[in-house]
């Protein structure tokens, strides 16, 4: 059980930076200021800094990676450039392989940007409320009030906000039941510099 909760976990937090990458076929490097057809690049690492997650998480976190995966092509988020930021606790030395990232708490941010006036942010919002019906998410997402739109869906929060759309999930192990906060402390504050 414990394994497949890992799993899951890893699967719905993960989820929003990596599947796009499934193809490379599908990804391209978008130019850093967009273009007319492809949202415009976001760096997920500048919109919170590392001591700003730290305060709130109540833990040490490293500065954060940055992973673009760029531009998508096709699929349902063709359009979109996408980004993502990890931040893991410093003081960290995981390595159970059943948990995410071996055990180690973190932050995961992944941004995704449509061109503007497309109103195709939306889709992301609606992915997690897909996954919930199949089962993909175990929690039924719950309505907040961040951005234009936006949802808890059991392991982090979902935004949309014009454009873009984005999620964050905390991962702090020990204090589980206050990962929603900081997940919708975390966003609001995110809210505010898109």
């Amino acid at each position: 059980m414990i394994q497949r909760s890992a799993a899951g976990r890893l699967f719905i937090s993960l989820s929003i930076a990596l599947s796009f990458a499934t193809l490379d076929s599908e990804i391209s490097v978008a130019a850093e200021h967009g273009t007319a057809s492809v949202g415009i690049a976001v760096n997920a690492c500048s919109l919170l800094s590392a001591d700003e997650i730290s305060a709130i998480v109540h833990f040490q976190v490293e500065p954060g990676l940055r992973k673009d995966n760029g531009a998508i092509e096709s699929g349902p988020y063709d359009g979109a450039y996408s980004t993502t930021c990890l931040w893991k606790a410093s003081e960290d030395s995981a390595n159970d392989p059943r948990l995410p990232l071996g055990g180690a708490r973190f932050v995961i941010l992944n941004v995704m940007s449509w061109p503007a006036g497309s109103q195709r942010a939306a889709r992301f919002l609606h992915s997690f409320r897909d996954a919930a019906e199949d089962h993909t998410i175990s929690s039924k997402p719950v309505p907040l009030t961040i951005g234009d739109e936006s949802l808890w869906w059991g392991d982090g929060v979902a935004v949309r906000k014009g454009h873009a759309g984005y999620g964050i999930s905390v991962h702090s192990v020990s204090e589980r039941s206050l990962e929603r906060q900081m997940a919708q402390t975390m966003a609001s504050k995110i809210v505010e510099r898109l």
